[in-house]
């Protein structure tokens, strides 16, 4: 017997058969209940056959017994029972390791760890020769570091013949593991328990859960109310709810006590503790196997787990609701009757039960496989899919499981090989996802904040909400809270228990503990968190010799967010999402649609544009745990590898002389970055070079003078031109002819201006670019086009012809262009025969618009074409086409046809050649079919040049003196042989007011007022002090200078009577230097007399004017009278008219009362006659009157429509007052014919 006891346990009963199968095979199973003592008697067993066997071998070092637990507490708290059990120190022979603590020495035999911890060995062993004996316990948890241990040891027990392995196992599922190893041994082990009665009590329906096990706890107290209870339930809610109504009831003698993780410790040790009333205690699945509940009578089964399941296709940690399955029934089932005889009471029927599945799901198969494909390429065990897992996973799982690992940039591509940033997270304990985050911060020297957060991510939540103070514990945890990020609370929470830091190291304990509780922290979690953090840090300072920065006391010295939070995204990239308003609802990759969780700062807050979410959970719907605010573009500074551009829409950019185009960044579905501008040439050098041929090529995108742009431009102009003529605009010119010349000579690489540059003008390269017409029309035209000649020749002179092909367009067809100076001699007949490409197709029209028997005189009419076309081929025209067509169909038919038979109209546009007239800029001034209304409309403008062109010889300025020499009436010198219209111009002076000067009019009658208006000029300005004595002299009447002040308010009488004066004694206008000199000192002696006639003439005027006056406004409102009064407002108001005294003239003016008594012999004649005889007058005079004052008003400073003025009035004092003496005859034929002569 070895120097230690065995309790009296069920697993101590079948030592002898253990031992035996352990030196019959290396490999045993053991299945025993949970309570049957295999943690703590396995290890003793193993280590008394390592001993027996070393018996006789003395020195011999024998190998280790490595014992794995799931959970840290367990290997620690086992190994000290063990310890105990075996009267040793610990460390001694008994010793652990777990992932903060290590109690082991050169003495120790038996060692208790985490099977995480024995899979970090095996990077540093890889046959872990250290053990002599591996003891894997609670292997029916099936965890992911279970699963992979079991098969990694599949390899090496068959390269290590000296290895034991040892299974222990809590459930009858061992003959999984009996046939993964060869059909190992399997002992099984009963349970250390009483007699069990099972009873199934289905839920009534619609029945909620919390009612269903009230009345299942009624069900119990009714056959025993002092056993204890433990009620399993499926999550935290459904417990706290059941817990509630519970208490409610307020049962005799029981406390109700909760049980799940988020509990603090002191209310999770109240379940350990024995009590005198009875406990209801519920619980999570935790307490199927982990926790043994001492005390359990009774059981009351749910059937419901939360079971947390992660889909690959979503990547989507599920926790969500399940039916158990039979393994876990029983294990639940085994809870209760340890003390005495048990009841378990299930809340279904027996269908369900046997309907569930045997066994659950190992983790493997329900987790994501990231870590352990990770640990596999650093282990270098080949291909996941081949592993012997004892369960492999699904084959999608596998890919998700690698795709986490590209995301991370762990792998160089996806199932290959490690990356260095993945040989780094091999070396982390930590899920590839921490992993990267803490090595991305390392980058972006933020390592110290980030690894406070990741600690904080690893461990549970530190905030607690009691179900009693969850208001108040949401309105203490606000206040670490920040808007925009949850991460930044964990470090806002860190930062504010550095009060109660004695060192780095150690803490103020108890103020820490009042601070938790005032805040709703778990403390046991801070410590966690903690000793995570320093964990982490120790791990960093192992990898890279310095280890991370504690956080700095002052927030402003924290390192950049904007970094920290592209750390964290570096770890999970995929993990993000976009606000869609129309779904209300946040769109992630792979199409998910998620929602911020309610725990997190940024619930109710303003919705950031993106978010990252550390973890997606789906319960009711999916939430985004731990969430911060990011910008998109932030993925792609990360994440590149996850990144997908598609570039399109490359366009010449002229500006930056380069190829820029649209690049759209997208990450799992998700569109990054919408537009962004990019050189094209770097991304897709082809597609650049084509839009670099096409658009800066030839579509003349280059600004720079260049020998190909000037002859390309030829060529495109020559085939232009050649389209239009033969309408076929866009026949001609091919453009993949144009594109391939280019593109076939021009290196592909080449797609920038400079580039471009830098190649032609090296080895003569621009010649190669001299395009023909050749190289983009290939057909034969050169026969055609002779047909569409570019000029016309015509009485010696040679008219431009251009074309156009646009069917709406005023100039489609033909037109012949010409400067307007060249419009009065061009032949306007040329315009009918237009060019010999449209002549034959537009005389036949022209025969064929002739009317029915006009035709049938002309038949055949083929052969009247033809014989047309014979005799003027070759001929000059000397007459319109028309009227040439006419002639002869005329003699060939034998009936007159006149040139107005053909209707032109008939034909189309294209056929009806135009005439277009342009200025010296340029600009169109008239477009017709016929030159003569061009003419008509520009012959303002040929005035106009006429006469800027006589002034080029006549035009002088700022005389004084006569320095003009002979003026005379007429010039004709400037007219040009064979023109229009050889009208001549007139020269005349010009009154510039302070000078005089000449120029020349085209209108006789202009000349003459302007020639009146400088003579008088000069006059004054010669006589000047004769002038100013005769003004001051002028004999002006009171009642004139009453009345004169509304005619010239602003002064100027005196002035314009000078004038009138000036322009009497004058007389006849001199031409000459001599007579002017003559009709000077002759006009200086009449001056005063001609003022005095002109005063003595208004003054009867103003005296007449005022008598007609009061009678008009006497009469104004008399209704037959009326009209009168209106025509007569309009005769008055045109001669008191602005100016009247120069324009009247010195005859007229001075005898201007003539017009006012004539008004008051109508009046007096109005008295005495009918007023329809009034009427009658008025009707002859009103028509002429309104057509000639509509001219006037458009044009008063013409004189041609003075003089017409003068003739009306005369006309009214011939109908209205035949006694007044008249100036002219006239009559009203008279001066209708004048205004027709002057439309």
């Amino acid at each position: 017997m070895p120097d230690w006891d065995y309790p009296d346990l069920p697993v101590s009963r079948k030592r002898e058969k253990i031992l035996e199968a352990m030196r019959s095979s290396r490999v045993v199973v053991v299945v025993g209940e949970t309570g049957s003592g295999k943690t703590t008697q396995l290890p003793k067993m193993a280590l008394e056959l390592i001993r027996e066997s070393a018996k006789g071998y003395p020195g011999k070092r024998a190998g280790r017994i490595g014992c794995t637990q799931p959970r840290r507490l367990a290997a620690t708290s086992v190994a000290r029972r063990v310890a105990e059990e075996m009267r040793e120190r610990e460390g001694g022979l008994v010793g652990y390791q777990v992932r903060f603590a290590e109690k082991v020495s050169e003495q120790t035999e038996i060692k208790f760890m985490t099977d995480g911890i024995l899979l970090a060995e095996t990077q540093r062993d890889r046959l872990l020769r250290q053990y002599d004996t591996l003891i894997i316990d609670e292997a029916h948890e099936r965890s992911l570091n279970i699963d992979f241990l079991l098969g990694y040891f599949h390899g090496v027990l068959e390269r290590r013949k000296d290895l034991r392995l040892v299974i222990s196992s809590a459930t009858l599922d061992a003959g999984r593991f009996s046939e993964f190893y060869r059909n190992a041994p399997v002992v099984e082990v009963e349970g250390r328990t009483y007699p069990v009665e099972d009873h199934f009590l289905p839920g009534e329906q619609e029945e909620e859960l919390r009612h269903h096990v009230a009345r299942a706890v009624d069900w119990i107290s009714q056959v025993d109310d002092r056993g204890d209870v433990l009620v399993f339930l499926p999550g935290e809610r459904e417990i706290r709810e059941c817990a509630k109504l519970l208490e409610g009831r307020f049962l005799p003698d029981t406390e109700i006590l909760p049980v799940y993780a988020r509990l603090s410790l002191a209310q999770q040790q109240q379940v350990f503790q024995s009590s005198e009333r009875r406990r209801i205690v519920l619980a999570t699945n935790v307490a199927e196997t982990s926790l043994t509940i001492p005390g359990i009578v009774y059981v009351i089964d749910s059937g419901l787990a939360r079971i947390s399941r992660f889909n690959p296709g979503r990547q989507v940690q599920r926790l969500q609701v399940e039916q158990i399955s039979q393994a876990s029934a029983r294990q639940r089932r085994g809870r209760c009757g340890r003390v005495r005889e048990g009841v378990c009471l299930r809340l279904y029927d027996e269908f369900d039960l046997e309907q569930a599945p045997e066994f659950t799901d190992p983790e493997i198969r329900r987790s994501s496989l990231a870590g352990v494909v990770l640990r596999m390429k650093a282990l270098r065990l080949g291909d996941v899919r081949q592993f012997p897992f004892l369960d492999p996973p699904s084959p999608r799982a596998v890919s998700e499981g690698f795709r986490t690992l590209e995301e991370v940039g762990a792998l160089e591509s996806r199932q290959g090989e490690l990356t260095e940033v993945g040989k780094q997270l091999a070396r982390l304990p930590l899920d590839p996802r921490l992993g990267r985050m803490l090595l991305e911060a390392r980058e972006r020297k933020v390592l110290g904040e980030v690894l406070i957060v990741v600690a904080g991510l690893s461990v549970m939540d530190v905030r607690e909400r009691p179900p009693e103070k969850e208001s108040k514990a949401d309105e203490m945890h606000a206040a670490f809270e920040d808007p925009e990020s949850d991460f930044v609370s964990l470090l806002n929470i860190w930062h504010a228990m550095r009060e109660f830091r004695k060192d780095h190291r150690r803490w103020h304990r108890n103020q820490l503990r009042r601070f938790c509780e005032r805040k709703f922290f778990s403390m046991r979690r801070i410590m966690e968190w903690d000793q995570v953090a320093r964990e982490l840090g120790r791990l960093v300072k192992e990898q890279y010799g310095k280890g991370p920065k504690p956080l700095p006391e002052e927030r402003r010295e924290w390192g950049d967010f904007t970094e920290i939070h592209k750390s964290i995204l570096a770890g999970m990239p995929r993990q993000i999402g976009f606000w869609d308003k129309e779904k209300r609802a946040y769109h992630g990759t792979g199409n998910r649609d998620f929602a911020v969780f309610p725990g997190s700062g940024l619930f109710g807050k303003k919705r950031p544009e993106w978010v990252l979410g550390f973890d997606l959970v789906e319960t009711s719907r999916l939430w985004a745990r731990k969430v911060a605010a990011i910008l998109p573009e932030w993925v792609e500074e990360v994440a590149p590898q996850l990144c997908r551009s598609r570039y399109h829409s490359p366009a010449w950019d002229e500006q930056q002389g380069a190829v820029y185009g649209v690049e759209t960044v997208q990450c799992g579905g998700l569109t990054l970055i919408p537009e962004r501008r990019v050189h094209f040439g770097r991304v897709d050098p082809k597609s650049a070079h084509e839009v670099f041929v096409r658009d800066a090529i030839l579509g003349d995108g280059i600004h720079a003078q260049c020998r190909y742009k000037d002859q390309l431009a030829l060529v495109r102009a020559e085939v232009e031109r050649a389209e239009h003529k033969l309408r076929r605009v866009g026949g001609l010119w091919s453009d993949e002819g144009a594109f391939d010349f280019f593109f076939e000579r021009i290196p592909v690489e080449v797609s920038t201006a400079k580039g471009f540059h830098q190649w032609r003008l090296v080895d003569r390269n621009e010649e190669r670019l001299m395009i023909r017409l050749s190289d983009v029309v290939w057909e034969e035209i050169a026969e055609e086009l002779s047909l569409f000649p570019d000029a016309v020749e015509c009485e010696g002179n040679s008219y431009r012809v251009i074309y156009r092909s646009a069917l709406e367009a005023p100039d489609d067809g033909v037109t012949f262009e010409i400067g307007i100076d060249e419009l009065s001699a061009f032949p306007g007949y040329l315009v009918s025969w237009g060019v010999p490409g449209i002549f034959e197709e537009r005389v036949d029209l022209l025969m064929r618009s002739l009317s029915k028997w006009q035709r049938q005189a002309c038949f055949p009419i083929a052969d009247a074409l033809a014989e047309f076309l014979a005799l003027w081929q070759g001929w000059e025209p000397q007459c319109h086409l028309c009227a040439a067509l006419a002639e002869f169909l005329s003699e060939r038919s034998g009936h007159e046809i006149k040139e107005e038979d053909f209707n032109s109209e008939r034909l189309p546009a294209q056929l009806r050649p135009k005439i277009r007239v342009y200025g010296d800029e340029g600009e169109e001034l008239g477009l017709d079919e016929d030159v003569g209304p061009i003419r008509d409309s520009l012959a303002a403008i040929l005035r106009g040049r006429k006469e800027e062109a006589a002034n080029l010889q006549w035009e002088m300025t700022g005389g004084e003196i006569w320095s003009f020499g002979e003026v005379p009436f007429e010039d004709v010198s400037h007219l040009s042989e064979g023109a229009w219209s050889p009208d001549p111009v007139y020269p005349a002076l010009v009154d510039e007011g302070t000078s005089v000067g000449m120029r020349a009019f085209i209108e006789r009658e202009e000349a003459e007022e302007s020639h009146r208006a400088g003579c008088v000029r000069l006059f004054l300005l010669e006589q000047c002090d004769h002038v100013d004595f005769v003004r001051r002299k002028l004999p002006l009447g009171p009642a004139f200078r009453l009345h004169a002040a509304s005619l010239f308010p602003e002064g100027g009488l005196e002035e314009a009577l000078i004038r009138c004066a000036a322009d009497g004694a004058l007389g006849k206008m001199p031409r000459s230097g001599e007579d002017f000199s003559k009709s000077s000192l002759a006009a200086k002696e009449r001056l005063f007399d001609a003022a005095q006639r002109l005063c003595n003439g208004l003054e009867q005027a103003v005296e007449s004017y005022h008598r007609v006056s009061e009678w008009m406004e006497a009469h104004r409102q008399d209704r037959h009278l009326g009209e009168v009064v209106q025509d007569l407002d309009e005769e008055i108001s045109w001669l008191w008219r602005e100016g009247f005294v120069w324009k009247a003239g010195f005859t007229r003016l001075s005898r201007y009362y003539r017009y006012f008594h004539g008004i008051e012999e109508r009046l007096s004649r109005l008295e005495s006659q009918p007023l329809v005889r009034d009427e009658e007058k008025r009707n002859r005079v009103l028509p002429l009157w309104e057509r000639w004052i509509a001219r006037w008003t458009e044009c008063p400073e013409a004189v041609r429509l003075w003089e017409v003025g003068w003739m009306l009035e005369e006309l009214r004092l011939a109908q209205f007052a035949p006694s007044q003496p008249r100036e002219m005859r006239v009559s009203e034929k008279r001066i209708e014919k004048v205004l027709e002569e002057l439309k």
